[in-house]
């Protein structure tokens, strides 16, 4: 491996704004292997460089040898429009391309919701098509806004059930994602018997038992408690494919979004990249409120 590899290292990591010692927590190593890594003096294994690219959002190309992979397109929505009593959606367009990391923002009613679950093939649009380029049964991956989850089940039972599905069954797995999601004691209860935040831990659990291509989440953090939504970002760092997410936690939209969408008046108010935002000098939110103002 080359110095290119001690350079992106570095680069990325600040990019992210870790230090050395966050990086190190975030690999379970050293902070001392950090640092032997930035200056070439030692290299990490195979399974670290595929953390490492999963953790930066990047492919191992880029991360080794510096090079920019094209992105393939995933997911085109085209002249999608949306009405009830009134119009909601107003020809949206937009496309999502492997590896892209994007904040759906709106106010209350703006159709976030609704967008997702025209996507989501859950309706139907009156006008336009969305093209899902993947496979929605082996490649999409959905966290709701409501929890959907099997009530009379324990915890155990529930997350079986759904690995089985997704054939990524193993008791080991099972008892490393219950550790993971702070669900161990939880194991044997009852979904139904659970607290609100114990239940959007486990929503989030069973959307991430199988990597995906895409992976959509609708307002994940709502319902949740401090220490779950700190998991729930902590966790989020490891998803390696495209995440669309419904949110307004805007103290982390600027540190794990690539790019953000604001969905104003029925239509795509605006459409930039996390880093022309902040070269303007602004935060997300600041963005937002400028442009989210009523006219």
């Amino acid at each position: 491996m080359n110095n290119v590899f001690s350079q992106q290292l570095v680069n990325l990591r600040r990019q992210n704004n870790w230090s050395q010692s966050e990086l190190a927590e975030k690999l379970f190593v050293s902070r001392q292997a950090i640092s032997k890594w930035e200056m070439g003096t030692s290299e990490p294994d195979i399974d670290k460089l595929i953390q490492l690219s999963q953790l930066f959002n990047s492919d191992l190309d880029f991360l080794i040898v510096g090079k920019s992979i094209h992105k393939n397109q995933i997911l085109s929505v085209n002249n999608l429009s949306k009405a009830y009593e009134y119009p909601v959606l107003k020809k949206i367009n937009f496309t999502v391309h492997s590896r892209e990391r994007i904040a759906l923002l709106g106010s209350n009613g703006a159709g976030k919701s609704t967008l997702i679950n025209l996507i989501l093939s859950q309706q139907q649009p009156d006008t336009g098509d969305i093209e899902l380029k993947l496979n929605p049964k082996e490649d999409l991956n959905v966290m709701k806004q409501e929890d959907n989850l099997l009530l009379a089940c324990t915890v155990w039972e529930q997350i079986a059930l759904v690995s089985n599905m997704m054939n990524n069954y193993s008791q080991e797995k099972i008892t490393q994602w219950l550790k993971q999601f702070n669900l161990e004691k939880q194991m044997k209860t009852k979904v139904n018997n659970l607290s609100g935040g114990q239940k959007r831990r486990l929503s989030l659990l069973l959307s991430l038992i199988r990597p995906s291509k895409l992976l959509i989440l609708d307002e994940p953090t709502a319902g949740m408690d401090l220490e779950s939504i700190d998991m729930f970002w902590q966790s989020l760092d490891y998803v390696s494919g495209s995440v669309l997410t419904v949110t307004h936690d805007f103290n982390q939209i600027d540190k794990y979004f690539s790019r953000v969408l604001l969905l104003k008046n029925g239509e795509i108010y605006a459409d930039s990249s996390v880093d022309k935002i902040h070269s303007h000098n602004q935060t997300i939110e600041q963005w937002y409120r400028q442009l989210n103002k009523e006219n």
